[in-house]
């Protein structure tokens, strides 16, 4: 390490000799900061989640193969079951991408609706509220796809998740369905990115959703909030402030 002449000050107060000694022992190895253990656990959580969401399409559309390789009187129907398996996992493995990899671009409606092919076959996205002209920038739209994948999640029996302007810069999104609900603790997560590390760190693949949807839109400097509920059988609307 090129040493700094004459124990200079950093901006912090502490010499250039004490700085680099703390960054030489955060990088100690065998040891890793709290922020770096989180992000690994996060990593694990991912890992685990996209393998839980491929397996059931990727199950069927191996076993529809088969079928048809093995039982040529089944052949047409197996292919047509593999088909379809097959363009379910690429619309879901799409939809994923560019909501935990990241949109690599703005988005407009026609785009968001062609990704929410994705979403679960119980539950259908209702762009109607939204202009037709309406774009959203890259950040903004990984939010908005991780807030429809956690709004999916709330509708355990099926419905549909109502997409909706909410003034200049913002929307609304909201599930309606029967037992529909947010996440519980998902007011204090988009509140505050602590609870939401914390849940992500304690939480299954399947209830990560919640936490990670918040820790994104923190990031993205996107503000998540409920809005008032017009419909009191609902779930709140969730509000999206992205500018």
């Amino acid at each position: 390490m090129r040493r700094t002449p004459g124990n200079a000050v950093s901006g912090n107060g502490a010499s250039h000799d004490e700085a680099g000694q703390e960054a030489v022992e955060e990088a100690a190895p065998g040891q890793l900061s709290p922020a770096s253990r989180d992000g690994l656990r996060l990593a694990e959580l991912l890992a685990a989640r996209l393998c839980h969401e491929v397996s059931g399409p990727a199950g069927t559309l191996a076993g529809a193969v088969e079928i048809a390789r093995t039982e040529p009187a089944s052949a047409a129907e197996a292919l047509d079951i593999a088909a379809k398996a097959a363009a379910s996992l690429a619309a879901r493995l799409r939809l994923l991408r560019a909501a935990w990899a990241g949109a690599p671009e703005a988005l407009d409606v026609t785009a968001l609706r062609a990704l929410c092919a994705g979403l679960p076959r119980h539950v259908w996205a209702d762009f109607g509220g939204l202009p037709a002209e309406q774009r959203f920038p890259g950040g903004s739209a990984q939010v908005l796809l991780n807030v429809l994948l956690l709004a999916a999640e709330s509708l355990p029996k099926g419905g549909v998740v109502t997409l909706g302007e909410a003034g200049p810069d913002a929307a609304l999104v909201v599930p309606r369905g029967q037992d529909a609900a947010w996440p519980p603790g998902l007011a204090a997560w988009m509140a505050d990115p602590a609870p939401a590390w914390r849940a992500a760190a304690s939480a299954a693949p399947r209830l990560l959703q919640g936490p990670l949807t918040a820790l994104l839109a923190h990031g993205a400097g996107v503000r998540l909030s409920f809005a008032f509920a017009a419909d009191a059988e609902a779930a709140p609307p969730l509000l999206l402030r992205y500018a």
